[in-house]
């Protein structure tokens, strides 16, 4: 199998829609937590939840019309978690990582296994109408 099936435009697409999932929900934790509508004791739920969420968002994206579903969300997870600690290093919060990074960690590669297992939606088959079969009207007599 080559790296080229693997990593696809799906995949960064993919990887860019957890992303800005996991901007929108820290934002949206960030207003919740400003209007005392989440404590900060919950503020390491909300992140993991978040994380777990964006991750199976992106990887079911990114899954889409592929055939080799582990190895898309090996590569989907393992991006989406460089980027996680790459965010975590460059904003200083190595601190809090040190004590929810494993419940991340889980989150993150939870949310990929769980989008690579469970399966895809079945589309309808649309049915061709024969010609002269009109819904509606009647045949001329």
């Amino acid at each position: 199998m080559r790296i080229g099936t693997w990593i696809n435009k799906r995949v960064g697409l993919g990887l860019l829609l957890s992303v800005l999932l996991c901007v929108a929900g820290a934002a949206l934790g960030a207003l919740l937590e400003s209007k005392e509508l989440l404590q900060e004791s919950q503020e390491g739920v909300w992140m993991c939840v978040t994380w777990a969420v964006a991750a199976f968002v992106g990887c079911r994206f990114s899954l889409q019309n592929t055939e080799g579903r582990l190895a898309h969300i090996a590569v989907q997870g393992a991006l989406l978690y460089l980027a996680v600690w790459c965010g975590a290093l460059a904003a200083g919060t190595d601190m809090q990582f040190r004590t929810n990074g494993w419940y991340i960690t889980a989150c993150i590669w939870g949310g990929a296994v769980v989008s690579a297992i469970l399966p895809e939606g079945k589309k309808k088959k649309r049915r061709s109408r024969t010609a002269g079969k009109h819904r509606g009207r009647k045949g001329r007599q």
